[in-house]
């Protein structure tokens, strides 16, 4: 009886995380902070995302808004929430493998693919297409918007993931904003912070 009481608890307590999904952290379109003499977002992001040989990884890390550096111990962004016959789930994203990036007006277009586990088995997401907008206002973010993942224990999701960008360092080829992470379907997750991303060549070490 207790066990099965303490089940119920655990599963109300990841259904409220994944019903409400804890994404009043994410800020859709913060200002982006112009560094290293840059003068315009397009300049920025173009000299961050383009000038890479491809395929190059953004690495992720959930990070202290106060600092802009990583918090120890985090190894990637994650949501949380419940799949299947109340099966806990923790989806984990550490990076980004970007395979192309190319300059459409004023997107660009990814084409991509995930580094990520969910309960520490990598899911089946196949390429994965995505944008950085460029808005007026100093406004970017990356989106990778309702594509499927097939997890073995929980079938096919709808996944999105949503990086808004408050900030830009050429010189560390790194950038920081606020993120939304969701899954819904057999499995529902969500998950929201702030973070801090590096663009690394696949020939490098994917770590900060």
């Amino acid at each position: 009886m207790k066990k099965l009481l303490a089940m119920t608890f655990l599963v109300l307590g990841l259904g409220a995380l994944a019903s409400c999904g804890g994404t009043a952290r994410y800020i859709d379109s913060p200002v982006l902070r112009l560094q290293d003499g840059v003068s315009t977002p397009t300049e920025a992001v173009s000299s961050l995302f383009l000038q890479h040989t491809e395929p190059y990884t953004i690495v992720l890390c959930n990070a202290d808004p106060a600092t802009d550096t990583c918090i120890e111990s985090s190894t990637g962004l994650s949501a949380i929430g419940v799949g299947g016959v109340f099966l806990p789930l923790i989806m984990d994203l550490s990076g980004i493998e970007v395979n192309n990036a190319e300059l459409v007006e004023e997107t660009i277009r990814l084409k991509t693919r995930l580094v990520s586990t969910v309960n520490k088995i990598a899911p089946n997401c196949g390429d994965v297409a995505g944008k950085i907008n460029i808005r007026t206002g100093n406004i970017v973010n990356i989106e990778l918007a309702n594509f499927y993942c097939n997890w073995m224990a929980i079938g096919n999701v709808v996944t999105n993931i949503k990086l808004s960008i408050d900030g830009i360092s050429l010189k560390e080829q790194s950038f920081t904003g606020f993120y939304s992470l969701s899954l819904h379907g057999t499995g529902n997750a969500n998950g929201s912070g702030y973070y801090k991303a590096r663009v690394v060549s696949n020939r490098q070490t994917l770590s900060f």
